[in-house]
């Protein structure tokens, strides 16, 4: 009998050991084949007792052509936002739609279209009131009119200075948009809290993005040591290729400290794949794609602010952006 549980346990033991050596292998092929690459990240548990939380996102709807409001209303709807930056938006009551399904009823939708192209304007959706709304038009190398849209909050008593952009990407700094946003509305900006999310058609510290950073602005890709390298955030319609990571979110606080904790790619935005939607360009790849709900996809963030004892200059916001 003794001899016959010793067998048993050992041929368990040995069956656990094969079994454990098949996943490690698997996972290990699975890595090298990309399956695995870090498109979002749990950074790590915090101390929640004196921080306020704060979730972001932002997203490019390609003009609302792939996808309802109301589907990309829920497929937001597990990470519980506070605030949704929308680029290539319809005008009218397109953000509303979205707003109405996450309960969250506080819309700014700007004026200016991109390159005057039909319904590709900006818009800001918050769970708490927006004021001081406004819009900065931007004619920069590339194409224009681009701009940024802009409302102020106070969320939980963080008070918050957002915009909401879609710019060209450029190869170089001078002249571009993105220095234009970093010299004129940035830089000498008194807000004390600033975030800037959306579309900015530059891999980050490429091109002109790296004016961005020459102002005291940090970027949440890096800090959630997200490769960016590997990963996109948009795929060319016509090609299929991929465009990198050229959606963003930045920020600069003067008077929080600021740990982003959470967020990444939104990997799962499809629409169902019973959906159907009349369209008069693009269905056949939207067909071959799985019924994205855009080309683009979308990110977000979870951010804690914690009061500062002293507020920092923007020298020494700079110095920590490095």
């Amino acid at each position: 009998m003794k001899r016959t549980v010793v067998t048993t346990i050992a041929a368990a033991l040995l069956m656990g050991c094969q079994v454990s050596q098949y996943f490690s292998t698997t996972r290990s092929q699975m890595e090298k084949s990309g399956v695995f690459l870090k498109t979002s990240i749990h950074k790590r548990d915090v101390d929640t007792q004196k921080k306020i939380q704060i979730r972001f996102a932002t997203y490019n709807v390609l003009f609302g052509l792939w996808a309802q409001p109301e589907s990309i209303g829920q497929m937001f709807k597990p990470y519980n936002l506070d605030v949704i930056c929308f680029n290539e938006v319809p005008d009218g009551d397109w953000t509303a739609r979205v707003g109405r399904v996450l309960g969250m009823h506080h819309v700014h939708v700007g004026k200016v279209s991109s390159a005057n192209h039909k319904n590709k304007y900006k818009s800001i959706l918050c769970r708490f009131p927006l004021f001081d709304k406004g819009e900065v038009e931007i004619n920069a190398k590339g194409w224009k009119p681009a701009s940024l849209v802009s409302a102020k909050t106070n969320i939980k008593g963080v008070p918050l200075m957002l915009y909401s952009t879609h710019i060209p990407g450029q190869p170089e700094v001078q002249k571009s948009a993105a220095v234009y946003i970093a010299e004129n509305v940035i830089r000498g900006s008194m807000h004390d809290n600033l975030i800037i999310l959306g579309d900015l058609n530059n891999q980050l510290d490429k091109g002109a993005l790296k004016s961005i950073k020459t102002v005291g602005m940090k970027s949440i890709w890096k800090e959630l040591a997200i490769d960016t390298a590997k990963i996109s955030t948009h795929k060319h319609i016509e090609t299929g290729n991929e465009s990198g990571v050229i959606d963003h979110i930045f920020f600069r606080s003067r008077t929080f400290a600021v740990e982003v904790t959470n967020g990444g790619i939104i990997d799962s935005a499809y629409n169902s794949p019973e959906e159907e939607i009349q369209m008069t360009r693009y269905k056949t790849e939207w067909l071959k794609y799985g019924k994205p709900l855009s080309d683009h996809r979308p990110i977000w963030a979870e951010f804690f602010f914690e009061s500062r004892l002293i507020s920092k200059s923007d020298a020494e916001l700079k110095a920590e952006g490095k």
